[in-house]
């Protein structure tokens, strides 16, 4: 029998993959309804009453629906951890020793502090973790102190971020595609 370390480095992953959300119909409506919620979702049911031509108790039950659908997951707020000095962004690209339980790399990066995503992927690489310091020897430390003695990290890259850029109305345009065409 195969040694835990050596069996199969992702299998342990197959846990952690959710089946796939089946994909929610929606009209016109409901469409127009996240758009709006996406610019801002504070905004009273009334006012969205208002914009979608329909009454306060039928946005109600539209979010409702889409809540319990899964298409929206909840609200919450955006901190700027810029404002908070954590400034520094760095993109950390993680190979594992062959054979390794790479779950177990997965699982200990899940509890470090600045880890903000963790990503398996394909390529040369097993992982793209994202982290947020507080400064750049804030990030040193995180590296040589956390993420450099994880058993099973066999080499690291690691990019820093010099400009960040989040392009306006994303989600507006990816929702406006889910539109019929006029065609």
């Amino acid at each position: 029998m195969a040694d835990e370390t050596t069996d199969t480095p992702l299998r342990s992953f197959a846990e952690r993959i959710r089946p796939a959300t089946p994909e929610v119909p929606l009209d016109a409506i409901d469409v127009q309804l996240l758009m709006e919620l996406a610019k801002d979702a504070r905004v009273p049911q009334r006012a969205l009453a208002d914009v979608l031509g329909m009454s306060s108790p039928a946005v109600a039950d539209r979010i409702a629906r889409l809540k319990a659908k899964g298409v929206i997951r909840g609200f919450s707020v955006d901190i700027d951890w810029e404002a908070l000095g954590h400034s520094t962004v760095a993109y950390l690209s993680i190979k594992a020793a062959v054979g390794f339980d790479q779950s177990r790399v997965f699982e200990t990066l899940m509890g470090l502090r600045g880890v903000e995503e963790i990503n398996v992927v394909t390529g040369a690489n097993d992982m793209v973790v994202k982290i947020r310091a507080h400064g750049f020897d804030d990030l040193r430390q995180i590296l040589a102190n956390d993420v450099w003695g994880i058993p099973g990290v066999q080499q690291t890259e690691t990019s820093i971020v010099l400009v960040r850029a989040e392009p306006e109305g994303v989600d507006a345009r990816m929702l406006q595609a889910l539109l019929p065409s006029d065609d």
